[in-house]
């Protein structure tokens, strides 16, 4: 959806798939925004097909439980892996303990709808990896985390430093043969004069 793939059929083969987030330059770093994007995105799909024929829909198409289960167990399921990804004798998973308590999730009934349709990685009060305690009590447990902050902000610089003075590319006539650039219809959300698009194009 980022890249404007659309991917119009993949909600058809979600049986065979996971959720992922690949690198997050430009994308959430979590995997349970990607989770609730695509869940929203599915709705929307399908939700469309019954209302494009003047219909109200009955019911959701896609629950926060199946959303949840794209994010989490399915991910050892796309690789045809049964011994990871499910809390059991035998098996391997990591964890996440979120806070019920927290303003997002408190009072729900539904521990898997709190989570999928309201936490934030902030809820997060726990993890283990591997077996290794990663974050207690919100607090990254990770040896010289500080030491890699300051090592990955230098090196974020110096990228952006380098591609700051580079010309905006221009994307005009062809992408490849028979195929043409083509400027979408551009959002305004500003009233009266500009459209609040500002100087980035992310």
């Amino acid at each position: 959806m980022h890249y404007g793939h659309l991917h119009p059929h993949s909600h058809l083969v979600l049986d065979q798939a996971s959720l992922g987030i690949d690198t997050h330059f430009t994308f959430s770093t979590d995997i349970l925004t990607q989770a609730r994007l695509w869940l929203q995105n599915v709705r929307k799909i399908l939700y469309t097909e019954i209302i494009d024929r003047q219909h109200v829909p009955a019911r959701n198409p896609m629950s926060a439980t199946q959303a949840f289960l794209l994010a989490t167990r399915n991910g050892a399921l796309a690789m045809r892996r049964n011994d990871i990804g499910v809390l059991a004798v035998g098996k391997k998973a990591d964890i996440l303990v979120w806070n019920g308590r927290s303003p997002a999730l408190l009072g729900w009934r539904d521990p898997v709808a709190a989570v999928m349709l309201h936490a934030s990685v902030g809820d997060i009060k726990h993890v283990v990896v591997d077996g290794k305690v990663m974050k207690r009590d919100w607090v990254l447990q990770v040896e010289g985390y500080e030491n890699v902050q300051e090592r990955f902000l230098r090196s974020a610089k110096r990228i952006q430093d380098t591609y700051e003075d580079k010309q905006e590319a221009v994307y005009e006539g062809e992408f490849s043969p028979g195929v043409l650039f083509e400027k979408p219809l551009e959002v305004d959300v500003v009233r009266g004069n500009g459209t609040g698009y500002g100087e980035l194009h992310l």
